[in-house]
């Protein structure tokens, strides 16, 4: 049981600090600019980046719970 909560608490705080250095980078990379070309591949990285490790989380999660660990 404590294992499930673990990959749950990781996936989410992994996928939190991923938006997070999304939110910085496109900061950093829009200061004094209004250029939406430059950070639109930031972005876009950051989503599918998230989208894995959701995805993956929860397919480890599921993984286990069929195993009956």
């Amino acid at each position: 049981m404590k294992q499930r909560g673990a990959i749950v608490g990781v996936t989410v705080i992994l996928n939190a600090c991923l938006w997070g250095f999304a939110i910085l980078m496109s900061a950093h990379t829009l200061k004094g600019t209004g250029a939406y070309q430059q950070i639109q591949h930031i972005l876009g990285g950051c989503a599918g980046g998230s989208l894995i490790v959701v995805v993956g989380g929860f397919a480890a999660l599921s993984k286990r719970l069929k195993q009956g660990d």
